[in-house]
């Protein structure tokens, strides 16, 4: 990582340039100031947002959670100090109201690709929803593009086809960390009168996906909330307009031991490149650092241009905030420093046991993070979001092209298709620094059959109740949220596999060993398009540049060429198994026990009381392992009646297993069934390791409980389904309960 240095002190300089700016306009007649003189007098479009003494505002939120009366889109004409600055929609978000507390806040201005127009995200008083709106540059002829009931429009961005893309929290998902509504992707087309129409979501996450910008290459680059497990990150993705291929660009490795950063305010560079804000996970006012994302690059590169005493692990200590930076060409600057950034800076210090506040006005400064200079400022207010006023043809980047519909998904549309296809070329070939396991492709199973990888389980969300007074109660000791298995596909003997899936809901996939355990769990969302055939080699594996994925090629007859092997892969889209008919998929979660519905079959805990409580009961149980629950836990409490039993605290939390060395561990793990050593006493063996140095062997062979042929246990034999429910709540993260009150 590299990062600019200046010469001396920031914030004096800041500090003193705003002094100075304050004292020249009182003395009047102001030198003109050539900050953009020679760019075509461009204006700028930004928004004074009313909270600048009352900022609620986390690197988590979005518009459903930022909601301060008095905030405005003005414009700033030219890009100068002295400038004129002229409130745009102060007629709409005052109109009809007495009181300042009730007044509307305007929001996530984009300007069209002409210049000509500003596209925007408005709630016009403090009882609307947030809609979408377009209006002149001058700030008439508004036109209100959404008045939908349910769910808020914001982040709105036009898309080269005419269409527009925006975030939406009209599906009414309710995010896994903390509960409040999640807006994810839509992209919507345009009536003869401006209005949207043909509404349709093409991102699918539990958790937020925001700040879209389309880039010169005609994908959809935005920001999405990682909560699937352990992550808690925002990364920049990237996704074609009609929803096929999400794909992570950066993020989930960088920066070293650390999950909690968030990257915010994607946009694009004239070389193709990002730059974006960078911070904490819970900065308390979006702010933090700008880095800039060479895409052609690895997943670890990045340069961080602003300065060390501005950090971007901790924001409480800083010494000033950046944020929202939009490239803009200055056509009077020397060849090499033609591209400057506009960004928000607040040069207020940060200091722990005080109360916090920010001032961001907008800044200029070079591509290299230096010659900062001051554009803007209200003390009263917060200047965020600025957007130049200029055709998009003389913005860095350029007009980006447009990426067709992908012909797979428009006739699954148009046909009301409800699966797609993910194949993957080869489950062994990933990126050498995703700090996963490795499963080994020269394994000998026990059917002869080489290769660890053999199957492949398909997990989708379940989704918790918008209302937040049922919230579906206690999950247990688990950082993973509601989920179900969809169903299981086999992995070829070429690592390939090819699997129908659901379209249009948040999935994840594991890989499985012989025994149907994990051995690696994809820890992000993901999804198909109706009819969309995804190809899925090349996530694991370098992301330089898609290699491996511009190598294959599909064939008439829906085989795939590796083109630069000439080999065709086993598997292939014409042979694709539907993981829903398998038969072990079904349409239930995996509970451990619910209370609510005590008399359910299909819990872990009817799986020990019709296999092991002969001996696990209380009073006298064998190992010490008390597998009977009380009739306390039986009874229904507060809380929807979620509350975990003893069984559940035993098995999760008091570290009862004891190895061979005196260790203690819990007997089922956040690491998996093959790592668990409740799975290691039912196979009489230890899965992980075959030296079974961890393994404490027990008077019983715990093998005897299950369906075998010869030695081995088939997973998916119906007469095993318990030990495969077993096995699946544990690789699923162990959840306690998933009843949800709707």
């Amino acid at each position: 990582m590299k990062r600019s240095k200046y010469l001396g002190s920031f914030i004096p300089k800041i500090a003193l340039f705003i002094l100075a700016q304050v004292l020249i306009n009182a003395c009047g007649n102001p030198p003109a100031d050539v900050i953009m003189e020679k760019s075509g007098q461009a204006a700028l479009v930004f928004v004074k947002e009313n909270s600048r003494f009352n900022n609620r505002s986390n690197a988590m939120r979005s518009n459903v959670d930022e909601y301060y009366p008095g905030t405005d889109i003005y414009i700033l004409d030219p890009i100068s100090p002295q400038g004129n600055v002229r409130n745009l929609t102060k007629q709409y978000t005052r109109q009809g109201q007495t009181r300042e507390d009730r007044y509307g806040h305007a929001a996530d201005p984009e300007i069209s690709f002409d210049g000509k127009k500003i596209l925007f995200s408005m709630r016009r008083n403090r009882d609307s929803n947030w809609h979408l709106y377009e209006m002149n540059i001058d700030g008439t002829n508004l036109l209100q593009l959404t008045d939908q009931v349910v769910g808020h429009d914001m982040d709105p961005i036009y898309l080269p086809n005419g269409q527009i893309l925006f975030a939406s929290t009209r599906p009414q998902i309710v995010d896994e960390y903390e509960r409040r509504e999640s807006p994810l992707l839509h992209v919507a087309d345009r009536t003869a009168d401006g209005r949207l129409t043909n509404i349709r979501q093409i991102s699918f996450n539990q958790s937020h996906d925001t700040n879209p910008m389309v880039h010169s290459s005609g994908k959809v680059y935005y920001s999405r909330w990682e909560h699937l497990g352990d992550p808690n990150k925002f990364s920049i993705f990237t996704i074609n307009p009609d929803g096929s291929r999400p794909f992570v660009l950066y993020g989930n490795h960088f920066p070293r031991g650390s999950g909690s950063r968030v990257y915010l305010d994607p946009r694009e560079l004239a070389d193709g490149g990002i730059i974006c804000s960078l911070m904490e996970r819970n900065s308390p006012f979006e702010g933090g650092a700008i880095a800039i994302k060479d895409i052609s690059r690895g997943d670890d590169e990045i340069n961080i241009i602003t300065p060390s005493d501005v950090p971007f692990n901790d924001t409480e200590n800083a010494n000033a905030l950046y944020r929202s930076p939009h490239p803009i060409i200055d056509h009077s600057a020397s060849s090499t420093r033609k591209e400057k950034i506009i960004v928000s800076i607040s040069p207020i210090p940060l200091e722990n046991g005080k109360e916090r506040q920010v001032d961001y006005g907008l800044y200029i400064m070079d591509k290299d993070g230096n010659n900062v200079r001051l554009i803007y400022n209200d003390p009263q207010f917060n200047e965020i979001d600025a957007v130049p006023v200029l055709p998009r043809d003389e913005l860095p980047g350029g007009i980006p092209q447009v990426v067709p519909m992908d012909k797979n998904i428009e006739n699954g549309l148009a046909a009301n298709q409800q699966t797609g296809i993910f194949f993957d070329g080869n489950v062994y070939h990933r990126d050498p620094e995703d700090r996963l396991m490795r499963p080994d492709e020269n394994h000998i199973n026990k059917d002869g059959s080489i290769g660890q990888a053999k199957y492949v389980r398909v997990l989708a969300a379940v989704s918790m109740p918008r209302n937040r007074s049922k919230r579906g109660g206690d999950l247990g000791n688990t950082n993973l949220e509601k989920q179900r298995v969809v169903g299981y596909g086999a992995i070829r003997s070429d690592g390939s596999f090819s699997i129908e899936v659901p379209a249009n809901i948040s999935l994840h996939l594991q890989t499985l060993d012989e025994n149907a355990m994990m051995l690696v769990s994809q820890r992000s969302w993901t999804h198909v398009m109706p009819g969309e055939k995804r190809l899925c080699t090349g996530c694991h594996d370098s992301h330089n540049k898609d290699k491996v994925i511009n190598d294959l090629n599909i064939q008439p007859d829906e085989k795939i060429l590796n083109g630069a092997t000439g080999v065709f892969y086993k598997s292939g889209f014409n042979n694709a198994e539907n993981v829903m008919i398998h038969q072990a998929a079904h349409a239930d979660t995996i509970d451990f026990y619910d209370r609510t519905r005590p008399s359910r079959s299909n819990s872990v805990q009817a799986v020990f009381d019709s296999k092991c409580i002969s001996c696990h009961a209380s009073g006298a149980p064998a190992g010490g392992l008390n597998l009977e629950m009380a009739a306390t836990d039986r009874t229904v409490q507060g809380d929807n009646g979620n509350e975990t039993t003893s069984v559940y605290e035993t098995l999760t939390e008091t570290g009862q297993y004891q190895t061979p060395s005196g260790d203690t561990r819990d007997y089922v793990t956040d690491d998996g069934a093959r790592r668990s050593p409740l799975l290691w006493v039912l196979y009489n063996r230890q899965l992980n390791d075959d030296s079974n140095e961890d393994f404490n062997p027990s008077s019983y062979d715990h093998t005897a409980l299950w369906k075998k042929t010869g030695t081995f246990i088939d997973p998916f034999d119906p007469a095993n389904r318990g030990l495969l429910r077993i096995i699946e709540w544990v690789d699923m993260g162990t959840q306690y309960s998933s009843s949800v009150e709707n």
